[in-house]
């Protein structure tokens, strides 16, 4: 497992090693990260899906003006030296040598039809791409959701479980001192005992479903929510980035 994560964060495996508890007899009971409020929806252009979608759209965009463009002439200066007569004994006399300066124009008259299908199909391939795109950004949106929604959902049920885990404990402790008054028998304990043990491996679990859901907020997102993350995603609007 040390190695697996090794891998994710990019670093030697046979030199990572996790820090161990301070106190290993303490129950382990991370706290998933808070959530800021009013994340600002641009931290969706990080995830891959959408920035390639955005990409394409452009590249979609460029083309039509590269089609739009086969309909006019075009204009070129051409400079070329040749020979009219092929005999040997004329190649060298100054009057059989002919030169060719200034500009060619060639215009797309026999081409309008083809041009017109090319620039057709350039707004189809745009619509496209724009439709991609518009799914892609709603695919993201719908990744947050359900992620904000997992994360609301299991904080409420981790609240129950906790009150849950302290009932158990606390009978635990009274059937204990009702064993040692000698009120009840031993199996009364090993009963309570099994209950809080079950209530805490519950409360386990749900801490690691909530850590799990976190995670996937930060996939959705295309990383994490920290001030750094949100200082990069600015700089990089104002300085024309990538995405």
């Amino acid at each position: 497992m040390e190695d697996a994560i090794a891998i994710l964060v990019g670093q030697n495996p046979a030199t990572f090693r996790l820090p161990a508890l301070n106190q290993p007899d303490k129950f382990w009971n991370p706290v998933p990260p808070t959530i800021p409020a009013g994340l600002p929806a641009e931290l969706l252009e990080r995830r891959p899906d959408v920035a390639a979608a955005e990409r394409q759209l452009a590249s979609a965009n460029a083309k039509i003006g590269v089609a739009k463009g086969a309909f006019f002439p075009v204009v070129s200066l051409t400079a070329s030296g040749g020979y009219v007569s092929g005999e040997v004994d004329s190649l060298f006399n100054w009057g059989s040598h002919v030169w060719s300066i200034g500009p060619s124009v060639s215009l797309p008259i026999f081409a309008g039809g083809r041009n017109r299908a090319n620039l057709q199909r350039a707004w189809g391939v745009y619509e496209e791409s724009v439709a991609q795109y518009r799914q892609q950004v709603l695919v993201a949106f719908g990744d947050v959701e359900d992620s904000l929604s997992g994360i609301r959902q299991l904080a409420v049920q981790a609240e129950a479980q906790a009150r849950a885990v302290t009932s158990a404990r606390r009978a635990t402790d009274l059937a204990t001192d009702r064993y040692r008054s000698g009120i009840v028998a031993y199996i009364e304990v090993v009963d309570a005992s099994r209950d809080a043990l079950t209530a805490e491996r519950a409360n386990a679990q749900l801490t690691g479903q909530r850590l799990v859901t976190t995670v996937q907020l930060i996939k959705a997102l295309g990383g994490g929510w920290d001030e750094c993350a949100l200082a990069y995603r600015n700089v990089g609007v104002a300085g024309n980035s990538p995405l």
